[in-house]
């Protein structure tokens, strides 16, 4: 019975689970069309895809409207769920194989598609038919559809110190094998830099052709005023391409030996090499505005919020008081100058120079951190009552003005020193009850003569052959020295940004192998084998502090090769970034056991080049 009791509630629970998941696909149910190729001549075939994303139990879509095609095959009908990240995703598609009729320009008309009494409609797409071209014997592959990249700003002017989001996108069609991806950074003279967030992946429809993205963003702060122009940025790669098989007589050839990428069962590859360059960036720069500016403003940019806070409230004249000043919020945070105290009398106080830390706190959208300032101060008399108000000015750009942050004294209790002791050098005899008997004669005899020192030495063991008084006396060095080089690293940390990549290659590099480990199982192949290639790009550039996006191809061998790296640890890079790349972007996936062969290698390669450099 209480078997029975535990598989009802078991039932119940699947129940409950499946039938909330199918509510959460239902209200994301989407409808698109996309074709492989929107020019294409006579002789060309058309592959059209009717996807649905968000539910699989659903009817299928009408076919849309065309003129001037006939359709050959179809449809083919495929399901997908993917798990990413904890997030699921499903999706359905139909895919039809057209052949043009004739020449001209023609629309395919909107795909609708009813679930459970709402109607969902797709884009149309217009499409071109031209000439056929003379045969030379070969196929033409169009590579300016297939592969493009873009580069551009989230706002062509800004204000000087304003955060601009510069945006890389290399778009590459849907399940086209690419490897070998060398990223060139464009130059940002006249901008402080900082990475925001990974590296993006996702897919768009472009002209009605589905690509796969690969986004990189950077956030940059102008630090002149007037046109400033942002060099272009460039990428290669490679696309890697299966050798069709010759075979004949099969009355599905057409269907799967005419699509670019679908045919993967041949006898050998073919690399196709691709450069792109995207076109310069120019930004119009604005100086910030003397109308309006405090007397206070040092130069901050951005939204800043303050606090303030003391250790202590109740000192004695002249100890010290640690005021912790932090200011936060969305901008460079590098540029945040030190508040200032709105003293009343200079005389009040002693004030010492204060210290300051950085924290970047977000790198999604908007850079966003946080800067403290760790003042000692000291108060000279008892009539102080506060410390002074603390005043901290700064220019938001998006409303255009300057605006001051006033923080209120904070208070506090002086008190004097009760009794003044004095430092006593003598000690009077006169005033000593005891000096009238200092001396008390013992014996008035003659000593004997002492013929040797040997009865004066001390019996017990010497002081400098005791090891923990002699350890002893070298404590204070070693202390002084770890302390001495703590904190010469925890400054270098904090200041030199090569050498605190360098240190902590190894731990993020492992934090990548450890996500591509939870992605092992399941339909997240793209995913793993992205962690995989991040995990080592990222570990090269950490070491030779560079962009995360340039640490491949030709670059990072030159790198290698420069610090001494082995020949076949070189190699052993190259293959498994291209390995990965062409893993990550085909539909070839590998089993479980290759990705496990793949995740072991990645961690030995990194624990070889750990030893190397």
């Amino acid at each position: 019975m209480k078997k029975l009791t535990g598989f009802v509630w078991l039932f119940m629970l699947l129940a409950i689970i499946f039938g909330g998941m199918e509510k959460v696909y239902a209200s994301e149910i989407g409808l698109t069309v996309t074709v492989d190729k929107n020019i294409l001549t006579l002789d060309d075939k058309l592959k059209l895809t009717l996807t649905v994303y968000g539910a699989q139990d659903v009817s299928q879509p009408t076919f849309p409207e065309i003129e001037g095609f006939s359709v050959l095959y179809g449809p083919q009908i495929t399901a997908q769920t993917r798990i990413i990240n904890g997030e699921v995703s499903i999706s359905k598609g139909y895919t039809y194989m057209l052949q043009p009729v004739a020449k001209g320009k023609y629309t395919i008309g909107s795909s609708t598609l009813t679930h459970n009494g709402r109607q969902y409609t797709s884009n149309p797409i217009n499409i071109e038919v031209i000439e056929s071209k003379p045969s030379t014997g070969t196929k033409t592959i169009d590579l300016d559809k297939l592969v493009f990249v873009e580069l551009y700003t989230d706002k062509d002017a800004a204000y000087l110190y304003e955060q601009v989001t510069l945006y890389f996108r290399l778009y590459f069609q849907k399940g086209l094998p690419v490897a070998d991806i060398d990223y060139t950074a464009p130059a940002t003279r006249n901008f402080m830099e900082e990475k925001l967030g990974d590296q993006r992946q996702y897919e768009v429809v472009r002209d009605g052709i589905l690509y796969s993205v690969l986004e990189l963003r950077t956030a940059i702060f102008p630090i002149v005023s007037g046109e400033l122009a942002i060099t272009p940025a460039k990428v290669k790669c490679n696309l890697i391409v299966q050798e069709q098989r010759n075979r004949r007589g099969t009355p599905f050839d057409d269907f799967f030996n005419d699509s670019f990428f679908d045919d993967f069962f041949g006898s050998g590859q073919r690399k196709y090499p691709v450069e792109r360059t995207t076109n310069p960036v120019l930004l119009k720069i604005k100086p910030l505005p003397e109308d309006g500016k405090p007397k206070e403003f040092k130069g901050a940019v951005g939204n800043f919020n303050m606090e303030a806070s003391v250790k202590t409230s109740r000192v004695r004249i002249g100890d010290p008081i640690t005021l912790s000043i932090s200011v936060y919020g969305d901008g460079y945070i590098q540029t945040i100058n030190e508040p200032e105290l709105a003293f009343n009398n200079d005389e009040d106080f002693k004030v010492y120079p204060a210290e300051a830390t950085t924290q970047i706190t977000n790198r999604e959208e908007v850079l966003r951190g946080r800067k403290v300032f760790s003042k000692v101060i000291e108060p000279q008399n008892t009539e102080v009552r506060n410390i002074p108000a603390i005043v901290f000015s700064y220019f938001d750009p998006r409303e255009n003005q300057y605006k001051t942050i006033t923080k209120e004294p904070i208070p506090i209790t002086v008190d004097s020193w009760e009794q003044e002791i004095p430092i006593q050098l003598a000690h009077s005899l006169e005033k000593s009850p005891s000096s009238r008997r200092q001396v008390q004669l013992l014996t008035q005899d003659i000593l004997p003569i002492m013929t040797n020192l040997s009865s004066l030495k001390n019996q017990g063991n010497p002081l400098y052959k005791n090891p923990f008084i002699v350890g002893g006396l070298f404590l204070p060095a070693i202390a002084l020295a770890t302390t001495f080089f703590v904190v010469r690293h925890k400054d270098r940390l904090q200041t030199d940004i090569g050498y605190a990549r360098n240190r902590r290659a190894r731990s993020v590099a492992n934090k990548r192998l450890t996500l591509a480990q939870s992605a092992l199982f399941g339909d997240s192949s793209p995913m793993f084998y992205a962690y995989l290639s991040r995990g080592i790009t990222e570990y090269l550039a950490d070491k030779f502090n560079i962009p995360a996006a340039s640490a491949s191809g030709g670059k990072v061998e030159e790198l290698l090769r420069n610090n001494r790296v082995s020949d076949d640890v070189i190699a052993e890079v190259a293959q498994c970034l291209s390995d990965f790349d062409y893993r990550r972007f085909s539909s070839d996936a590998g089993t479980i056991n290759e990705r496990e062969n793949s995740l072991k290698v990645a961690a030995q390669l990194i624990t070889k080049l750990e030893k190397q450099l």
